[in-house]
C-alpha cells in the first residue's frame, strides 16, 4: 500500500455515477477512505444512503446539504456536515463548482 500521495497527480474518476456527479481522487486505507472531490456547477448527489457514516468538508464554493427529511443547510468553505450511517442525504452545488473532502469507512 502506498504511503504518500500527491492529489494533483492521481486519477480523477466519477465516484458513483448512478447517483452523483462527484469526481476526483480517492485514497483508500484498510478501514477508511478519503476523497478530494468536486461537483461541477449546479450538479451533485441525488438522495441516497449507505451503511457507512460520512463527513464532508467544503473547501471551495457553496454546497446545499440535506440530511434526513428535515435538516438542510448551505455550506461554505471551512464548514462540514456529518451524515450518520444509513441516513438518506443529498448534496448539490449551489451555483459554482464545489470542491470538498469526503471521509468515510471503506466502501467494498
Amino acid at each position: 500500500m502506498q504511503t504518500f500521495y500527491k492529489l494533483a497527480e492521481m486519477d480523477r474518476t466519477v465516484i458513483t455515477p448512478e447517483h452523483s456527479t462527484a469526481e476526483g481522487p480517492t485514497i483508500k486505507g484498510k478501514n477508511v477512505e478519503v476523497g478530494y472531490y468536486r461537483y461541477p456547477p449546479q450538479t451533485g448527489a441525488n438522495p441516497h444512503s449507505h451503511p457507512e457514516e460520512q463527513v464532508i468538508t467544503v473547501l471551495k464554493g457553496r454546497m446545499r446539504s440535506k440530511v434526513a427529511d428535515s435538516e438542510e443547510k448551505i455550506l461554505g468553505p471551512g464548514e462540514a456536515v456529518y451524515i450518520p450511517a444509513g441516513v438518506e442525504h443529498s448534496n448539490w452545488s449551489v451555483e459554482e463548482e464545489v470542491e470538498f473532502i469526503s471521509c468515510k469507512d471503506v466502501v467494498n
